[in-house]
């Protein structure tokens, strides 16, 4: 007799729970004080008109995304090779390495960048070699990063010549256009 007694009484509980939520009005939020102070951002489209370094700069969200990653031959036409140096696991494989490893680099409030540029060989051995800087990012410690993961990069199949020989050939890394 307790449990047919208990039943009623629960489903009135349920029903003042679901009319109290129901009816419950949520006020809009205050309007801010303004006590946060400036926000330190750089906006490069504010940058006045005769500025030379005003293109072209990325958001660094754009890292991100694969289609940015750009590892292509500096002289495509070299004399005498019959095939280029690939990075073992090919294009995809280089692209998610270089992504997994500048990734760690771009930190929130990193600010807007300057598409960098880094030069670099791959010699007989497949040994990333003469790594160098020729644009900078615009930021100090993700420039030394880009500079210390070419110098660390696993070794690639090198370049070989039409006699079959392994050669060096260079390359060159930059962010190009694209986006998530």
């Amino acid at each position: 007799m307790t449990s047919t007694l208990n039943l009623p009484a629960f489903a009135l509980v349920l029903g003042i729970a679901f009319l109290s939520v129901g009816s419950t009005r949520i006020a809009p939020p205050s309007p801010s004080t303004g006590d946060q102070g400036p926000v330190k951002t750089f906006d490069p489209l504010k940058l006045p008109k005769d500025t030379t370094a005003r293109e072209p700069f990325l958001d660094p969200t754009a890292l991100f995304s694969d289609q940015v990653y750009l590892v292509r031959p500096l002289d495509t036409a070299l004399n005498g090779t019959l095939r280029n140096a690939r990075f073992v696991g090919g294009e995809q494989a280089l692209v998610q390495h270089l992504k997994a490893k500048v990734l760690q680099h771009i930190a929130p409030g990193i600010g807007w960048l300057v598409r960098p540029e880094v030069q670099f060989s791959v010699d007989a051995s497949g040994a990333p070699t003469r790594v160098e800087l020729k644009k900078t990012s615009g930021n100090a410690a993700l420039d030394e990063a880009l500079v210390r993961i070419f110098q660390e990069m696993p070794r690639w199949e090198p370049a070989k010549n039409v006699y079959g020989q392994a050669v060096a050939q260079a390359f060159q890394f930059n962010v190009g256009q694209g986006g998530c």
